[in-house]
């Protein structure tokens, strides 16, 4: 019975032993990250049956086991995630906000100091005050392009510190990684040798993936005692004691864009973006993707809206020399770009030929066959197909050069960016304020010998471009350019022959389009074109229409575009018998407006005369009022000077209130308003996210650390339990003791 009682006693020595270590190993680890409170469970032996009874045998030590649960560590671990992409894309955001926000860095105080500039040259053209405000002019378009330019570098460098990041964060994941991988070997080791569970290991590898979860979305599927890891939306990061390690490496269509890549059996594998969601990654992809691209993109699309809508304009008027107005910014083409891994070197051009269709995108251009093309609008991943050339979309106009040049094949890629390098480029060209086209190219007169009280307003020019026929039966309409065009493609003037149905003499090399309600129709050169009466017919960044008047067009008739400026000169003369006016440029279609009626009239037809109506022909217009009275004439000429005339400085100033973006729905400032708002209402939003965010992170870890965390004075209370078990321990040891020495000396 004494054996009986020593061994129980030594149980519970052992026991109590235990327990107290235990409970001093939480202790020493209550500050240690990712440590979970262990505690010991104890089973009582097999009794002995003695006497008809069953004898206990003491206490054995079944396991150690650790606090955990599995699921509540899986919500702090998606949680954290969360959070951690909340707080990646607001951190970066805020400072494009900031830069955005600040009324002196932002673009809207400097277009308000060119537009009032512009407003003081109207009022002040010539003179001493004239010499100041054009020199005005100049140094506030030097402010617009340095602002430009400036908030471009911004942004560039942001873009640099979001690559960085992102490759810290793949030199984390793959540390974490590494350890796990190494980890599961350990533990798997451990547990086929003593065949208990490693708790501080099994502490060590789960902080390691909520560790990796703060860099990406991380699910864990345990596998025989390891733990295999996937990130983001299902790739397999480690696979027991295997890491596929990922890379750093950068876009196929975009050398500056930092991409993830995994590297397996060898090769390189780049995930998509879209495809490591969470984390800090997933907020960095997610702050390029969604705020940073479109930022770029927005500030390149009010420069080139200013820059395009003044170029136009300017190019309409007169310099103080009597010259045309020349280019007044620069800016810059879209960037193409093809995909590395493309099988030809072939690329393609873009063009921006609608400045009020153009969107804060990027675009894909993909070949599916030869002849067949594939648009992705990147922003949203809206698709458009093509079987010709050129493709348009959004106001972008894409095509590749005819052969000899190289051709696309079958899957090649190429990245359009429209507008992000538009703010970069953006400068200003012209150096010399006498340059500056303040008047307008065309000048009319009354002359004093008229009888009648016939008024003619002092005319526009509309288009850089003039349209002249030789055909009795048709007419050909204005022609409209957009900021593809260049005035080289009219010199010489291009002149259409009408024979057999179609029309001939486009320029080489040039694809036309014919649109015909909503269908357009692409033609490659040398372009035969067929007639279609009203339909638009577009090449070399103009556009304009051809119809019946009296009928179609007679075998051998002409159309021609030609540079609307120098004016022609003109004399026209009423007559009083017929109500008609003569004596406008031969060839030139007429168009008369009165109210909301149009009509036009053929070359060398008398024009009728209607008070109030706009006259307009080769590219030039004016309003003809009042009763003229016979032979009465009316003169248009060339602007031989620009000197006292404020005209087309009048028409540069109302660029600014012009509804020419986003769809012709808001203003150049309007449209830069609208990404500021933009920018603010997601920072704002993010704000409210993270904050959200952290009190998830905080329920959810104060609920793990409910269960697993370590409370210094339940630890103190079980040590004094287990100090006193030891002492009791040793109380009955002792007893044992001295019950075999009274039986020890009873046998003496």
């Amino acid at each position: 019975m004494g054996t009986n009682i020593l061994n129980i006693g030594q149980t519970a020595l052992a026991a109590a032993q235990v327990g107290i270590s235990t409970t001093g190993h939480n202790i020493a680890n209550a500050g240690t990250a990712g440590y979970n409170r262990q505690v010991v469970l104890q089973s009582a032996n097999a009794p002995q049956l003695l006497g008809g009874s069953f004898v206990g045998q003491g206490v054995s030590i079944s396991q150690i086991q650790r606090q955990y649960d599995a699921f509540i560590s899986q919500q702090v671990n998606a949680t954290q995630t969360t959070k951690n992409q909340a707080d990646a894309y607001y951190s970066q955001i805020q400072q494009i906000n900031n830069l955005v926000a600040d009324p002196t860095a932002g673009v809207t105080p400097a277009l308000q100091e060119f537009f009032t500039s512009i407003q003081n040259l109207s009022a002040s053209p010539n003179g001493t005050a004239g010499a100041a405000a054009r020199q005005a002019v100049l140094s506030s378009a030097q402010s617009l392009a340095g602002r430009f330019n400036s908030l471009q570098t911004r942004l560039d460098e942001i873009r640099q510190n979001v690559n960085g990041q992102i490759g810290g964060a793949i030199t984390a994941i793959n540390t974490y990684a590494s350890q796990v991988a190494n980890l599961n070997e350990t533990i798997a080791k451990s547990v086929s040798t003593t065949g208990s569970p490693p708790n501080d290991l099994l502490d060590q590898r789960d902080q390691l993936i909520t560790e990796m979860s703060k860099y990406t979305k991380v699910t864990v599927i345990p596998q025989d005692n390891k733990f295999n890891v996937f990130i983001g939306n299902g790739q397999p990061l480690v696979l027991g004691g295997v890491v596929n390690q990922l890379e750093l490496s950068v876009s196929k269509t975009d050398s500056t864009r930092a991409e993830v890549s995994y590297s397996a059996n060898g090769t390189s594998v780049q995930i998509a973006e879209n495809g490591l969601p969470g984390g800090v990654l997933g907020g960095l992809f997610d702050f390029r993707a969604n705020t940073l691209d479109p930022a770029q993109n927005a500030i390149g699309r009010v420069a080139i809206g200013i820059a395009t809508a003044f170029n136009e304009q300017h190019a309409l008027g007169q310099d103080l020399n009597g010259a045309t107005g020349a280019k007044f910014f620069n800016i810059p083409q879209p960037i193409t770009t093809p995909s590395t891994s493309n099988t030809t070197n072939a690329d393609v051009t873009a063009n921006i030929s609608d400045v009020s269709a153009l969107t804060t995108s990027d675009y894909r251009l993909q070949v599916t066959s030869p002849g067949n093309y594939r648009v992705i609008r990147v922003s949203d991943g809206q698709t458009q197909t093509a079987t010709s050339q050129p493709i348009k979309i959004d106001g972008i106009t894409m095509e590749f050069p005819q052969p000899p040049a190289a051709q696309p094949a079958t899957g090649d890629e190429f990245l359009i960016r429209p507008t992000l390098a538009a703010a970069a480029g953006f400068s200003v060209d012209v150096i010399d304020p006498s340059k500056i086209a303040v008047a307008a190219a065309i000048k009319t007169a009354v002359p004093t010998t008229n009888i009648g009280n016939g008024k003619i307003s002092v005319g526009t020019v509309d288009s850089a471009v003039a349209s002249a026929s030789t055909s009795a039966t048709a007419t050909i309409s204005a022609v409209k350019t957009d900021s593809s065009f260049a005035s080289s493609s009219v010199a010489p003037p291009v002149t259409l022959t009408y024979s057999g149905g179609s029309f001939t003499g486009f320029p080489a090399g040039v694809n036309v389009s014919v649109t015909v309600g909503a269908t357009t129709t692409n033609y490659a050169p040398p372009a035969t074109v067929p007639y279609t009466t009203g339909a638009k017919i577009s090449f070399s960044g103009m556009s304009f229409t051809v119809q019946n008047s009296s009928g179609a067009p007679a075998n051998g008739d002409t159309f021609t575009v030609s540079p609307s400026v120098p004016v022609a000169a003109s004399k026209l003369t009423f007559n009083s018998a017929g109500n008609t006016l003569t004596g406008f440029p031969a060839n030139a279609n007429v168009t008369v407006t009165k109210g909301a009626t149009s009509t036009t009239y053929p070359a060398g037809t008398a024009v009728p005369y209607s008070d109030g109506a706009t006259y307009s022909y080769s590219g030039t217009s004016f309003t003809l009022s009042g009763t003229p009275s016979n032979s009465d004439v009316f003169n248009i000429s060339a602007n031989v000077t620009g000197s006292g005339d404020n005209r087309n400085a009048l028409l540069l100033a109302g660029i600014q209130t012009k509804n020419s973006m986003v769809g012709s729905t808001t203003t150049i400032q309007g449209a830069y308003a609208q990404f500021v708002s933009q920018v603010g209402n997601k920072t704002h939003e993010l704000g409210i996210t993270t904050a959200s965010e952290a009190t998830l992170l905080k329920n959810a870890t104060d609920n793990q650390q409910s269960i697993s965390g370590v409370n210094l004075d339940e630890e103190a209370a079980n040590l004094l339990k287990y100090q006193q078990a030891y002492q009791a321990a040793g109380k009955l040891m002792q007893i044992a003791s001295q019950l075999f020495d009274a039986i020890l000396a009873i046998g003496r």
